[in-house]
């Protein structure tokens, strides 16, 4: 595939120089689609020009390429990402287990890889093609540097003797060299292969504390691995708590590896206070867990991390910084209630949860990603006055029956993320195309929204016919917080000097003329109705 390069220059620390794969022109009939429920921007014009660049190279490139590839590094870093992890080099690979992100819901690493973000994710389109990583028809592209003249790809297998390497590309997309990867077995593989023996473990770098085995990164930093095999062996459930240790040989415990806990006995498990991974799968199928802690530093809570836990009936998660990723606590059908604030909570994240009947959402939740709660059908009423976004099928087969949505609330069906093709035991499952499939209304169709005239609620239960109660509101108050004094004043004139990152919560509250536009004049007099 032939490569047009277009450089970008901006004030972050590093920025890369990306490459654009040209197959059709973009549609930009989509483009306001793509900024408001895709990227989920709405006041483009307040952006920087580094930023509307960013826009504009990710909506080109994806959509020329017929949707089939990602623009993962760049969209991390207008989501303002700031854990990319280094550009890599050859040198790092020549003795390395392997290369993945661990930050992505796509991720398909281990703890022991080298942490990148990649540049482009590509998705095959049909069953055609073989699948790039563990049944997932994808595969990932790491540039060497900001220009993409040369970039890495990554080739995992999962079987015991298959080979892992790296391959080196060109910018015409020749492979230049071949670089083997370290030959190892994942901490996974390795405890199946040596049915957790101690002496075997121990041979293949793994310390064993307590009925865990853990190994060291690079870093010095401690990855929790896997359990002893006899914590999974037996129908009996275990009430001795589990303890994670906090470090190990002087290092910190930061992370718990995918499946490492998967298919346990425990009825309860304490993490420590170090750790900011819970990595893919790290405790599926944990069908008697019961009680379950989330230190307040956590960073990421993978894919599919809890799903299948199925006596669960209580969560308190509180980690400001935390990205719960797509389907982490999936199927838990006995979960009845649910605290949680963290940054991000993506898609299908408490999905068929069918006890589920209530949930807190802190003030760090801006927003529900597509099919959140899809199926919870206990769940009957949540507050969302702190949201920002909700996504396509948010709360579809809920038993909610009306929302009362904030004039905050500036998005309503953002899409939901752009998934690979994937082979099942039941079939193949093509890849989805966010910005042209047929949307899915985020609630049920006797829903009643409650909300505020000319904003998103009112346009968006418009569109589905779903009914519509208007609700009252202070003028003057734009900022929506129940009161009107200077602040909604300052507000009002840093929007109307298109000042970056200004925003009005409720502009129709700023509209004192009521003519259905903002201008000086409504400025005017709001500073009259605070000095009267």
């Amino acid at each position: 595939m032939k490569k047009r390069m277009l450089s970008l220059m901006t004030a972050f620390a590093v920025m890369p120089v990306f490459s654009s794969y040209r197959v059709n022109a973009a549609d930009y009939s989509l483009w306001d689609k793509f900024l408001k429920y895709d990227l989920c921007i709405t006041n483009y014009n307040a952006l920087s020009e580094e930023k509307k660049q960013l826009c504009h190279f990710i909506f080109d490139t994806e959509q020329s390429a017929n949707g089939d590839i990602v623009c993962e590094r760049a969209r991390r870093i207008l989501a303002g990402d700031t854990d990319l992890g280094e550009r890599i080099n050859l040198e790092q690979l020549e003795n390395s287990d392997g290369i993945w992100d661990n930050y992505s819901p796509y991720k398909a690493g281990w703890q022991s890889y080298i942490h990148c973000v990649p540049d482009i994710i590509h998705f095959a389109p049909t069953e055609s093609g073989e699948p790039y990583l563990y049944g997932n028809y994808m595969e990932c592209e790491y540039w060497l540097d900001d220009t993409g003249s040369k970039y890495v790809k990554f080739y995992d297998n999962r079987n015991f003797d298959d080979e892992k390497y790296f391959e080196v590309f060109d910018s015409d997309d020749n492979v230049i060299q071949k670089i083997p990867a370290k030959k190892i077995d994942s901490p996974y593989y390795t405890s199946i292969r040596y049915n957790a023996d101690a002496e075997l473990m121990a041979e293949n770098g793994f310390i064993e504390k307590n009925g865990g085995y853990y190994y060291i990164n690079p870093d010095n930093t401690a990855v929790f691995a896997c359990i002893d095999s006899s914590y999974k062996n037996g129908k009996e459930a275990i009430t001795q708590p589990f303890v994670v240790e906090s470090e190990i040989n002087g290092c910190p415990v930061t992370a718990i590896e995918k499946n490492a806990f998967c298919e346990s006995l425990f009825t309860e498990i304490v993490l420590p206070d170090s750790l900011e991974i819970i990595d893919n799968e790290s405790f599926s199928e944990c069908k008697y867990l019961e009680t379950i802690n989330f230190p307040k530093g956590l960073k990421v809570i993978g894919y599919n991390a809890f799903a299948g836990c199925f006596n669960m009936k209580e969560l308190n998660i509180d980690c400001p910084e935390c990205t719960v990723m797509r389907m982490a606590f999936i199927w838990d059908e006995s979960l009845e209630n649910v605290s949680i604030n963290v940054k991000n909570i993506e898609d299908e994240a408490f999905s068929g949860c069918y006890g589920l009947k209530n949930i807190k959402l802190g003030d760090s939740v801006k927003k529900l990603s597509a099919g959140v709660f899809r199926n919870c059908i206990a769940l009957e009423s949540i507050d969302i006055s702190s949201l920002k976004a909700i996504g396509q099928e948010a709360f579809c087969g809920s038993a909610i029956k009306s929302v009362t949505v904030s004039p905050a609330t500036n998005i309503i069906g953002a899409v939901p993320m752009h998934k690979p093709a994937i082979s099942l035991s039941t079939g193949f499952i093509e890849n989805n195309h966010p910005l042209t499939d047929e949307p899915i209304c985020a609630f049920n169709a006797d829903c009643v929204i409650y909300g505020y005239e000319g904003t998103e609620a009112e346009s968006y239960a418009d569109e589905w016919n779903l009914e519509f109660i208007p609700l009252e509101y202070t003028q003057g108050d734009v900022n929506f917080d129940e009161k009107f004094n200077i602040s909604d004043i300052v507000t009002m004139q840093n929007w109307l000097l298109n000042k970056p990152d200004s925003e009005l919560n409720y502009w129709k509250a700023a509209d004192i003329c009521e003519d259905n536009q903002l201008d000086v004049f409504d400025l005017c007099l709001m500073k009259e109705m605070l000095v009267e």
